[in-house]
């Protein structure tokens, strides 16, 4: 038992994929927590560090940007994240159109110049990267982001609209009520613009995207020798894709798996390494209960269905906790996936539709319904990348942050994700938060940083869990009152140790205790790492952490029922520091 200082983090072009899980070159089974980088990202200059106000940036500027917010960067690790999901935007990267899709315009080459540099500095606090090109209904003037001016589809029936001043809560309705982005949308997924501002017809604006973000990949690969990013684990190739107006499964089936076909090919051209994260139409978590027909009508743009308004009677007046069938119409063949699958991620969403629904009519959280309905929810999200061959990945989750229930809701989230072993980032860590402007887009207000850079909810996101195991998880737990972590791996065990992020600083101070299958164990106080060991005989070896108490023995009673059995086995002792 000693302490040792590591540097855990290799490139992300040593990792790999074995069915639904990542590993490392040393043959470790990964686990991704992070937080989405963020909500400033989607005004300009477009990127997540830079003063508000400010809509052009120059390298100088963005550099004494990021030295006056190193705190707030340097809390990312001290929180035990190992990712972030970056937001970038199309129309930063090609703001016009780009008459040569063989390389990138200079604008964008700037741009992606900047993006680098956050990067870089990122990647210092040992932090991975997800490229996500976002967009929420497509355009600032309809009050979204994303899409460039170029994009907008404008003809003689659909006009520019007045600009959006960015102060909607409700901006989702777009998608269902707003002709204008509908229309925008559908011209995109049917790869034929018409803009008659700058005097586009039957332009194919899809084709543009992805070879805008084939570009992008090649900027990045071409980096460090041409090795690539050392940071840069994937590529989101599109943000909650909305059918807008296509069937559902047409949509899916036919559109959106097109797009990421060609996506892939246009990124494997310069990459063979990077990961594709691939995202389900965006409300397919919002389906019918119990797969019962709707009674609906065939529109997927009823504002009922799309916010389950029906369910708030059935659940605050009725008292019904009733099932949901949540279907995903992209295909689940491995013929059709096997192309994606090799380095595919199942990137998916969830924001319940109650809270969304409840936030807007200020009604109370209803937690007891969470708790019983989440369990299911979560399987068939899981089971969606099971049975693709794909990594299930939660990229974003969370909630309004001045919610009366808001720890409550997180905390519950975060059981989901240990639950399921899942891969996770949360939204969001916006660094200019403030008490009148928010999250400064659409009023949202889900920062972990509050007005003036205040840290909130830290005690619920700080959370022991294992960055690397040493053979193959299968039951992660962390009870947020007891302080009791638990963890068990099963299989054979290779060579490097298992590492888990332990918040000392949050949740253990000033001495925590550990039972374990073996009895080789390192802290390094520094980093808050624990580097464990497990016994190579044995092919179940399980972990527990908890504050030092009365007694140096387990208290059973406060591990969850699964860990009790294999618990006489962690026979060894520590306590730390």
């Amino acid at each position: 038992m000693t302490t040792t200082v590591r540097n855990i983090v290799n490139s992300a072009r040593d990792l790999s994929k074995d069915g639904i899980w990542f590993h490392d070159s040393h043959g470790r089974y990964i686990l991704f927590r992070g937080v989405n980088f963020a909500s400033r990202s989607k005004l300009p200059p477009y990127l997540p560090i830079a003063p508000l106000g400010r809509d052009v940036i120059d390298q100088r500027r963005l550099k004494e940007e990021i030295e006056s917010v190193k705190t707030e960067l340097d809390l990312l690790k001290k929180l035990g994240f190992n990712i972030i999901r970056l937001l970038i935007s199309w129309k930063a990267v090609e703001p016009k159109p780009n008459p040569d899709l063989n390389e990138l315009m200079t604008e964008g080459r700037e741009y992606l110049v900047l993006v680098n540099q956050i990067i870089d500095e990122l990647y210092k606090r040992d932090l991975y990267i997800i490229l996500d090109f976002h967009q929420d209904i497509a355009h600032e003037v309809y009050g979204g982001d994303g899409f460039p001016d170029w994009a907008l589809a404008i003809d003689e029936k659909h006009k520019r609209p007045k600009a959006s001043n960015l102060k909607d809560r409700k901006w989702q309705t777009g998608y269902i009520i707003n002709k204008l982005v509908r229309h925008t949308l559908i011209s995109f997924w049917k790869n034929d613009l018409t803009n008659q501002e700058i005097g586009l017809k039957n332009f194919p604006v899809r084709t543009h995207l992805e070879k805008t973000i084939g570009q992008t990949v090649k900027f990045f690969k071409s980096l460090n020798e041409s090795h690539g990013h050392p940071a840069i684990l994937g590529v989101e190739p599109f943000n909650e894709p909305h059918p807008a107006g296509i069937q559902t499964k047409e949509f899916e089936a036919t559109f959106l798996y097109q797009y990421y076909q060609n996506v892939d090919s246009e990124i494997r051209k310069f990459d063979d390494k990077i990961f594709l994260f691939i995202e389900p139409r965006v409300d397919w978590t919002m389906s019918f209960q119990g797969g019962e027909k709707s009674n609906l009508g065939p529109s997927p743009f009823n504002i009922r269905r799309t916010f389950n308004l029906n369910f708030i009677r059935n659940v605050m007046i009725e008292g019904k906790i009733d099932p949901k069938q949540i279907v995903s119409d992209l295909p689940s063949d491995r013929v059709a996936l096997d192309k994606i699958s090799g380095r595919g991620v199942l990137s998916f969403h969830y924001y319940d539709p109650i809270a969304i629904a409840q936030s807007f009519l200020k009604i109370p959280d209803n937690m007891y319904k969470y708790t019983r309905e989440w369990p299911d929810i979560f399987d068939q999200l899981v089971e969606a990348a099971r049975k693709r061959e794909l990594i299930p990945f939660l990229t974003e989750f969370g909630g309004v942050q001045d919610a009366e229930l808001i720890n409550d809701y997180i905390n519950l989230h975060y059981v989901q994700i240990e639950s399921f072993l899942l891969n996770s980032t949360y939204w969001n860590y916006d660094l200019y938060n403030s008490s009148e402007g928010k999250d400064n887009w659409n009023l949202e207000n889900f920062s972990l940083l509050g007005p003036g850079r205040r840290p909130r909810n830290m005690d619920v996101i700080a959370r022991p869990y294992p960055l690397r195991s040493s053979a193959r998880p299968t039951f992660l737990s962390f009870d947020l009152e007891s302080r009791y972590f638990t963890l068990i791996l099963e299989g054979s065990v290779v060579e490097s140790p298992t590492i888990l992020y332990i918040p000392f600083d949050i949740h253990y101070s000033p001495e925590f205790r550990v039972w374990s299958t073996s009895r080789q164990i390192e802290w390094d106080r520094q980093n808050q790492l624990l580097y464990w060991y497990p016994a190579k005989d044995q092919t179940v070896n399980q972990i527990v952490v908890a504050k030092v108490g009365r007694s140096d023995r387990i208290d059973v009673e406060r591990l969850p029922k699964p860990a009790r059995d294999s618990a006489q086995k962690a026979t060894f002792v520590f306590t730390f520091p």
